[in-house]
This record gives structure tokens, C-alpha cells and sequence, in this order.
């Protein structure tokens, strides 16, 4: 069977025989050891069971096993097989994501010791990386990875054309821009890392057993009766355990499923070419990603490795059992693309010949992170897969992590966009919305990161019941947590989001309605967006006028049961012990003091039986959380109710409570016109709680808001929301009603200084640094609280500030804040504050030197921010500079807002 380069100069045939010729004698060793019929010794037990032996397993045994854990990793082949033995091995450290850009860098850490720690050399190659810049946006996108880059102290430089050739001479500098170069980037072997990690490990005391497929997760009930894992079976008998890891790559789904459990995962087709010897090319010439072109460039001695991600990729619906090392048969209509980017690019590649053909499996998640941490679903099983082709450079980091998590309940860093738990129950179980997002995951796997992205795959999912009126009312939705939400109005109307055209792949004719991808290519820019005055427009209606906002994707829980006080006792840092219907905002903290998740609580009676006022015996909580992370708020408080055994229901009404919320100084008066009992603050005081008719329905209101204005949530049953939004509408055209996005929603809760957990606020926060110890109440115990005390003893070495900067720049948070010309943080969350008429943002301040922050350092400093590789002069703020007095909050409206006092001076 012939094969042939379909490229420009050199076209010749292979032969099957040619693609596998390098490969031939390892893949016959290790298939003969695959087939041997020795039977393993497993013990009995073991602390810890980790199914899959490529690097996610074995970086994580090693890290296991540095800890004193006695684990047992088992591989039904032999270690490396699947998707690692074949991977390219870049390690790059570049991404704009603070979290991601510090495992990337533990993994680089880790190969830097693992030879002087084992005696066994990972082949670790220190030849640096260059990341291309074929458009000006993309240099910026460099800038600001750049500046990210500096807080971790890893050295980068950003070259032009000139300065990127001379370090590596055979690129077409015509196509670029310019380029970041990291000089601590290289490349490892997958194999020779696996065996010097499992050298440690077995020294350690760590177990590895070859050739033992697990056949079955065991699993029974915990002492309170909730479903936790038993074990594992294999042919060789059975292991007990009560926590297993799941690191079986392009299997993970199927191991899963064993434990009963759907995840959303997809196996596909991933490959690169090996050319025939270069003279031009040395083991020392950098790495090349060339994003813009979708390909990378790796050295391998004096060959160059080109590998690429298509609009196109090949699925794998099913994979043999025996599937181990093998590769599969290079499309080359798929992989053409790629070959004709890198001849552009590289002209000497065009006459080089290909050597060896490299075509096997990886696995992708709909947001191109990998799925880590314990199910929620099944006490004690764990995840570590899902790796989007990034394994091998991710796996140090996450099997560090993931160590820490297994031994202390949650890991030291933000891993949320990581973990499991950030899927709603919803995507855990839709294939046809995993196989959508997947392929547009991989398809944009080296597209710019832009502020405010949204995907065009697995759309509407889940709908509120506004969803129609508020798109009819120009909505331009977001989709987070599985919900469409609004993230602003477009005046020129309705803009639906189209069905998902698999970028024309698979003959699938692209979309010719263009309006809603025309309208997200406004966001696609590191300054300004051009919706910039609309989003402002709508700010200020809520400031100066009123505005509807539509929240119905909050977490809204209902928590019932004997044990309904004592389990709100533990969960929460703030009182709840308070009179019935006064609303509490609270922190959930885990064991370290870690802040899972900020919301409001309200204790509440029994009630009519309506889904806004259910019937319930007792004392019962009223849980509200922002939709961003419902499912990390509901899981942990499971996970905290399954460890403690208290005697509560946690019931989810969050798809059967629709949720208006009105705020603005002429609220009150809109609002009075439709229910029936008085809204004064005499009567219905702020943080407060009541149920009322609302046109004749009956409906939850609470004083309360996340905007800092006078104003209430309306919770409203599913069955009544149309008839309660129209008649807001209706009613609202006499006071200058307007819709409000989430656009504009994070805008004001950042100018009134509220927290929003995921950026300004995470697990790898405690309330002392965030600035939120006023919710933490001294009396009593409560999760977290000695983690906690030990903070208020030892003080912080870092503190939650604000920043505004009076230049005309856009912030968005991972830009560096320097004081006195040194670097103290970065920000977390960015936005512009149209009421202060300057960009705001969160951050957190540390001391250069690692001593404690005191206010007296953070006030006294001089301080600017790096935008995109330039400083601009700022001013830091303890708590944020609008409103102060919280006058807005009481309806008392006698100050102009900042940006108008500006007009009128």
C-alpha cells in the first residue's frame, strides 16, 4: 500500500512499512512483554490505587509516595502505554492563567532534580521555546503572558523579527511580528521521565504492577450511607481501598462508567511528523509554537517534529481493549494543512522528507482543562485525566496537587478551573454537548485567549424561563455553568446563537447567519471592547435610574432537617442563629481556611408549598450562590455533609426558581406599584427576607444587592415567571426601566468593592487576606475557624486591594502591580468602573521580601500596573472608593456619582 507526500518538492512514497520503521523494534519489545502471562502479586490493601501507568499516573504515585502514602499504581499494559510513549514532550510554560502557568513551571521544577534525586536521567533538554506572533494581537497576547510571567520568576523576552531569527535562522521572519521567548521551555522524554519518577516511587514504597487490567470498582456505603469506593478487582484478585485514582487516559471515560459515572471526555486522533535529518538543525535550536499557524516545531537531535490541531480531527468512538503501543495510519487530507503551515514557515522543511509518522490518541474536555480532583458523585474516587494533548508538561503539577488533595481535602492552589466539580450534572451525562465542545476545543487549542470569550459548541443547553423575552429584548448571551445568561443588550435587537457548524468540518455547511459571531468579534481585542458604551449605558441606568437583571442560573439550595442549625453552624463562617427571613452573607471555608465559595443564607419557616416558599418541618436555610460556580458550592457542601453525617436534606431548586433582580434608585417606587405590603426601610429593611405577592403571584423578595444600590432579588416559581416579568416591564417603561447583563453586573460589583469568588476570591484565599474577616464570627466553631485563628495570629502575607488607574487603559486582570519598582502581585479581575469613570480592579499585594503585609506597607507604597508591557501610575485602595458610606444601599441618593461630579467641576 503506497502513501504520498502531498507537498510542494519533495513528493515521494512510503510505505507502511517506511511510517512504522523507527518505531518497530520498542513497539515489538514491549508487546511481547505486554503478552506475558506472569501473574502478579497484589496486596492486600493499599492507601491509594492508581489506575493508568503514563505520566498523570506516575507523577502523581511519585508524589504519593514522597509523602509517605502507600500506593499501588496498576497498568494493564505496561507503563507509558497509551497516549504518553508517543507524546511530543514539550514542556512550555506559557499561558495567561496564573494557576496553569505555575503547574507548567512545577513540572519544568521537577525535571530540573529528578536525575540528582533517582540516578535515572529523564532526558531532560533545556533548548528554550519561542512563541510566534503572526499578528499584532497576538504580541499583545505575548505581552501580557509576559508581565504574568514576571511574578513567578520565570525569565522571558520579547523578541522582533531580527532578534527571533537569529535564534532560530530557518524561520520565514516575513510572516511574523515578533516573538516571546522563554529561555527555561525544553523538552523531555515521556518514557525516560515515567522511569526516573518510578524509581523514586518504588523507593519510596510504592508499588507497580504491570499487565493487571482493573476489571471492577468495588464500591458500599460510608458510615453516614453514602456511596464511597470499596476497591478494586482485576483477574488477580482484589485491592481494598477507599480511594482510587482514575489516570487512564483515552479510557478514563470507560473506568469511569464501571463506577457508574458519565464525564465528559472525549478520545481522539492527534499526530505529528518526524523529518529525515537536518543539516541546520542542533539539539540547542529553541521549540517553536507557532499559535497563528496552529503548528509547533519540535527539535528532536538534528530532526524537527511538526505537529499541529486541525479544524478536522478524527474521533475515536471505541478503542480495543488490547490498545497499548500502538499508532494508527496518518491521514494525510487531515494532516495536510499543517505540513503546507510549516513549509511556509520553515522553507527547508518543504525538501527535508518525513522520517516517521507519529499518530496515536489523546483525550479532550470541553474547556481544554484537564478533569482532576474527587467526584463528587463517589467518595474516593478520584480523577487525574483529560489532558488536551498538554500531559506530560501538566502532569508534575497536578500530580503535586493532586497528592495534597488525596492527603489534606482540597490542593494548595486555585484548581477549580481543573476540577471536576465544575461540570453541572447537566454536562457530565450529554454526549452529544461533550462531543461539540470537545472538537472546539481542539480545534482552537492555540487560539488567543481574549477576555471575554465565548463558545460557539454545546449552546443552549439550559435555558431559564426568560430566556426567550430577554432574547427578543436584544440579550447577547453567555453561556456559563450549562445556563445562556445575558451578558448585555444589543439596541439593534435579537441576535440568536446559531447551531454549532463544526468550523465546516465533517461537510457540515458553515452558518450563514453571522449576527451573534459578529457581534462577539467586538470583544476579540485587548483594549476597549466596541460594546464598551453599551455596557456603560446600562451601568449607569442602574445608578441613576433602574435596572432588571436576570439571575435565575444563581445556586439556590434548600436545606432541611433536624440537623438543619448545627450543619449551618459548621458550613458557615457568619451567624445564621438570627431571626427568621434576615439574610446572612457568609464564607464556606475548607479545613486550611480556604474560601469555597461567598453567599447568602436566610433562615426561613415552613411555607405554603410553592417552589419559592416550600413546606418543610422545623427550622430550614435558604442557600443563594452566584451561578459562576453553583456546582463547587453545592458539592462542597455535600462533601462537608457526607464527612460530618448530619441529618439535612440539600434540595437544588436552582432550575425551578427563577430569580429578577431589580435595583436602582427609583426601584422602591417601581416596585410598590405591584405588591402588596409596604417596601419602606421601616418595614422591609435592608438584609432582609419576605414573602409578598408580586402582580397577585406569590414570590420570595429580598433586600439585598450585589450591585451596592437600593434594590431587591424577586425569586419567583417557575410556572409564574413570564406573568411577574411583564408585569416588572410593563410597569418599569414609567421609570426608565432597563435590561442589565453580566457585563455590566461585574462592572458595578467591582466598583462597590464586592468579591466575586473564581478570581477575587479562591480556595487559595483565606478571609484575612480577601479582606472578608468581617463574616467570620468569633464564638463557636466552624470549619476552617483554626486554620483561621492561626492566620489572626501569625498575620498575612498577602492582602486583597483595589486599584485604579486614571489612564485610559482597559485592565483585566493578570497584569503585574509594581510598588516602589519592585513587584508585589497581580491583579486577579480587571473591569471599568463607568460611575468612577476609570478601569478598576482586585488584586492582592505581597511583601518582596516574604514578611507579613501590614497596611502601613500597602498605603505608603507607590504604586503602577503593567499593561501589556507598559506601567501606568496607580492608585491603591483598601476598600473601594465608591460610595463608602454604603448611603446607596439605604436609598439615600443626595451625592452625584463621581464620574457626573467630573462633568459639573
Amino acid at each position: 500500500m503506497l502513501k504520498l507526500l502531498r507537498y510542494k518538492g519533495s513528493l515521494r512514497p512510503l510505505t507502511t512499512k517506511d511510517l512504522w520503521l523507527n518505531f518497530e523494534k520498542d513497539v515489538l519489545k514491549t508487546q511481547q512483554r505486554h503478552q506475558s502471562t506472569e501473574i502478579p502479586a497484589l496486596p492486600e490493601s493499599a492507601d491509594v490505587v492508581i489506575i493508568g501507568g503514563g505520566s498523570a499516573g506516575c507523577n502523581t504515585l511519585y508524589q504519593l509516595s514522597k509523602r509517605g502514602v502507600k500506593a499501588v499504581l496498576l497498568e494493564k499494559a505496561k507503563v507509558t502505554a497509551g497516549e504518553t510513549w508517543h507524546s511530543a514532550g514539550l514542556i512550555l510554560q506559557m499561558r495567561m492563567s496564573d494557576t496553569e502557568m505555575q503547574l507548567r513551571s512545577a513540572t519544568k521544577n521537577l525535571l530540573g532534580v529528578l536525575q540528582e534525586e533517582t540516578g535515572v536521567d529523564p532526558k531532560w533538554v533545556n533548548n528554550g521555546a519561542i512563541y510566534l506572533a503572526r499578528s499584532k494581537v497576538r504580541m499583545d497576547e505575548y505581552k501580557r503572558m509576559s508581565t504574568l510571567a514576571k511574578n513567578f520568576n520565570i525569565e522571558t523576552h520579547l523578541l522582533s523579527p531580527a532578534e527571533t531569527k537569529d535564534l532560530f535562522p530557518l524561520l520565514d521572519t516575513a510572516l511574523i511580528q515578533g516573538a516571546l521567548y522563554c529561555p527555561s521551555d525544553g523538552v523531555v522524554d515521556p518514557t525516560a521521565f515515567c522511569q526516573a519518577l518510578n524509581t523514586a516511587a518504588i523507593n519510596g514504597g510504592a508499588e507497580i504492577i504491570e499487565n493487571c487490567p482493573v476489571t471492577k470498582i468495588i464500591t458500599g456505603k460510608s458510615q453516614f450511607g453514602y456511596k464511597q469506593v470499596e476497591g478494586v478487582q482485576t483477574p488477580f484478585g482484589t485491592i481494598k481501598t477507599k480511594c482510587i485514582v482514575n489516570a487512564t487516559g483515552a479510557w478514563a471515560g470507560k473506568l469511569s462508567q464501571m463506577a457508574g459515572l458519565d464525564v465528559p471526555i472525549v478520545p481522539l486522533l492527534h499526530a505529528y511528523v518526524v523529518s529525515s535529518p537536518m543539516q541546520s538543525i542542533t539539539r540547542t535550536l529553541p521549540n517553536v509554537k507557532d499559535s497563528d499557524g496552529s503548528i509547533y516545531f519540535r527539535v528532536k537531535g538534528d530532526s524537527l517534529c511538526v505537529g499541529g490541531f486541525e479544524h478536522n480531527p478524527i474521533f475515536l468512538d471505541q478503542l480495543s481493549e488490547d490498545h497499548a503501543f500502538e499508532l494508527f495510519e496518518l491521514d494525510w487530507k487531515v494532516f495536510d494543512a499543517h505540513m503546507q503551515n510549516a513549509i511556509d514557515l520553515v522553507p527547508q522543511f518543504e525538501t527535508a522528507g518525513i522520517k516517521t509518522t507519529v499518530c496515536g490518541t489523546e483525550t479532550f474536555t470541553p474547556d481544554l482543562k484537564p478533569l482532576i480532583g474527587e467526584d463528587p458523585r463517589l467518595l474516593g474516587f478520584y480523577h487525574m485525566c483529560g489532558f488536551n494533548a498538554s500531559g506530560v508538561v501538566l502532569s508534575g503539577g497536578c500530580g503535586e496537587q493532586l497528592a495534597k488533595w488525596i492527603i489534606h481535602g482540597r490542593p494548595d492552589f486555585h484548581m477549580y478551573r481543573y476540577d471536576i466539580r465544575r461540570f453541572t450534572p447537566e454536562q457530565m451525562v450529554n454526549k452529544a454537548w461533550a462531543k461539540e465542545r470537545c472538537h472546539e476545543s481542539y480545534v482552537n487549542n492555540y487560539k488567543i485567549i481574549y477576555p471575554h470569550d465565548e463558545p460557539l459548541a454545546g449552546r443552549n443547553l439550559k435555558q431559564d424561563p426568560f430566556y426567550e423575552e430577554l432574547l427578543v429584548a436584544g440579550a447577547v448571551y453567555e453561556e456559563l455553568q450549562a445556563y445562556e445568561r445575558p451578558g448585555w443588550f444589543n439596541p439593534q435587537g435579537y441576535c440568536p446563537i446559531p447551531a454549532y457548524d463544526w468550523y465546516g468540518a465533517y461537510g457540515t455547511p458553515k452558518n450563514l447567519d453571522k449576527r451573534y459571531i459578529t457581534l462577539l468579534k467586538g470583544d476579540k481585542t485587548f483594549g476597549f471592547s466596541k460594546h464598551h458604551l453599551v455596557i456603560g449605558s446600562e451601568c449607569l441606568a442602574c445608578r441613576e435610574q433602574v435596572a432588571m437583571m436576570d439571575f435565575s442560573y444563581f445556586c439556590k439550595l434548600y436545606m432541611i432537617g433536624p440537623d438543619t442549625q448545627r450543619a449551618a453552624d459548621w458550613l458557615f463562617t457568619a451567624d445564621t442563629d438570627v431571626p427568621f427571613d434576615q439574610v446572612v452573607y457568609t464564607c464556606l471555608l475548607n479545613d486550611s481556611a480556604g474560601i469555597e465559595a461567598d453567599l447568602t443564607v436566610v433562615p426561613i419557616r415552613p411555607g405554603t408549598g410553592t417552589m419559592a416558599n416550600p413546606i418543610f418541618k422545623g427550622r430550614g436555610m435558604y442557600i443563594v450562590a452566584g451561578g459562576a460556580s453553583a456546582s463547587q458550592t453545592r458539592a462542597h457542601i455535600m462533601s462537608v455533609i457526607k464527612k460530618k453525617g448530619f441529618k439535612v436534606d440539600i434540595t437544588d431548586f436552582s432550575s425551578q426558581v427563577g430569580l429578577l433582580s431589580i435595583q436602582g434608585p427609583a426601584s422602591r417606587e417601581l416596585l410598590q406599584n405591584l405588591v402588596d405590603c409596604d417596601l419602606s426601610d421601616a418595614n422591609f429593611p435592608y438584609k432582609t427576607s419576605r414573602i409578598i405577592k408580586l402582580a397577585g403571584i406569590e414570590v420570595r423578595a429580598m433586600r439585598t444587592s450585589y450591585v451596592g444600590e437600593l434594590g431587591w432579588e424577586i425569586h419567583v416559581p417557575e410556572h409564574a415567571c413570564i406573568p411577574v416579568y411583564l408585569a416588572l416591564w410593563e410597569v418599569g417603561r414609567n421609570y426608565g426601566l432597563r435590561h442589565a447583563g453580566y457585563r455590566a453586573l461585574y462592572s458595578l460589583c467591582s466598583e462597590k468593592g464586592y468579591r466575586l469568588w473564581n478570581s477575587d476570591v479562591r480556595v487559595d484565599d483565606n478571609p484575612v487576606e480577601a479582606g472578608l474577616d468581617y463574616t467570620c464570627r468569633s464564638e463557636g466553631d466552624y470549619l476552617g475557624k483554626k486554620a483561621l485563628d492561626e492566620v489572626l495570629q501569625n498575620g498575612i502575607k498577602k492582602r486583597h486591594v483595589f486599584i485604579t488607574v486614571t489612564d485610559s487603559i482597559p485592565l483585566y486582570g493578570m497584569e503585574t502591580i509594581w510598588r516602589n519598582g519592585e513587584i508585589v502581585g497581580y491583579l486577579r479581575r480587571g473591569e471599568y468602573g463607568f460611575s468612577l469613570g476609570c478601569s478598576i480592579a482586585q488584586g492582592y499585594v505581597r511583601c518582596p521580601n516574604g514578611e507579613n503585609v501590614t497596611t502601613e506597607f500597602i498605603e505608603s507604597g507607590d504604586y503602577e500596573v503593567e499593561v501589556l508591557g507598559v506601567r501606568h501610575k496607580a492608585q491603591i485602595h483598601l476598600k473601594s472608593p465608591f460610595d463608602p458610606e454604603n448611603k446607596r444601599l439605604q436609598g439615600i441618593y443626595d451625592d452625584p456619582l463621581p464620574v457626573r461630579q467630573s462633568f459639573e467641576l
